[in-house]
């Protein structure tokens, strides 16, 4: 009885130790502004994204810390369980396969960016095709999706990628390229960074959907916690917390 005992005590505490709630969250992200915001090496000092997160995990009772790395590496570290996810990030079906996410957090587009000056009359477009004889560029790194391309590699989309945002949108401000991808959140921020705030635009109809979400490690000890992360999001969108988020500088 006494070994018994023993055993059944044993058992018990193991579960607790399986299914102990974790103390500390550790989100990984590149700089991303205004989603997130801070220099590689160093933790996270602001953005949109961040705010979200840091009133979830205060809900949660659980330390929230956010480093900031190269993308790549932090995609690895949480295929390899050194990170619990990612800060902010869209579905994506290659990467199930070491991650989930969370509902969306926002909503938001992909768009083609022009300057007003280039396109007085504005633009508007509805197949790939209506972009022949145009510059387009974009980033380095950055993923526009399968229309994207294919319209590029059957040589309907002229694309060009710059070393990043700041420098795509200084080649089509300087008229080197006639549009510029990117997600609106983030495009509309740097453009109004680079002092260009009124001297822009963007086409009626969006290159994609963007709904950004939580990325949570299969390997991390958060990942059972995913559906309370989601109860955390809807109550912070029926109190209007993420929309007053929004209202703020990130």
């Amino acid at each position: 009885m006494k070994n018994l005992t023993v055993i059944m005590f044993g058992l018990f505490f193991m579960a607790n130790i399986s299914f102990a709630r974790p103390t500390v969250v550790k989100l990984c992200s590149d700089p991303w502004p205004p989603i997130n915001i801070g220099k590689v090496g160093e933790m996270a000092t602001g953005g949109y994204g961040v705010a979200v997160l840091t009133e979830i995990f205060k809900r949660m009772d659980i330390k929230l810390e956010l480093p900031i790395r190269p993308w790549k590496q932090c995609l690895k570290l949480v295929e390899h369980g050194q990170m619990d996810g990612l800060q902010s990030c869209v579905f994506s079906n290659e990467r199930t396969r070491y991650l989930s996410t969370t509902d969306p957090w926002v909503i938001g587009a992909g768009v083609w960016y022009y300057m007003k000056e280039k396109f007085p009359d504005g633009f508007e477009w509805e197949s790939y095709d209506d972009f022949k004889g145009y510059k387009v560029v974009g980033f380095a790194g950055s993923a526009y999706g399968k229309d994207v391309d294919d319209a590029s590699k059957r040589g309907v989309l002229n694309l060009h990628r710059a070393k990043n945002a700041e420098s795509a949108i200084k080649v089509l401000a300087a008229g080197v390229h006639d549009f510029y991808l990117d997600f609106n959140l983030v495009g509309d921020y740097l453009f109004e960074s680079a002092g260009l705030k009124d001297k822009y635009m963007s086409p009626k109809k969006p290159l994609y959907v963007n709904a950004q979400r939580f990325c949570i490690g299969k390997k991390s000890p958060i990942h059972d916690l995913i559906p309370e992360i989601n109860d955390k999001l809807s109550e912070l969108k029926a109190e209007g917390i993420i929309e007053d988020i929004f209202e703020d500088k990130p």
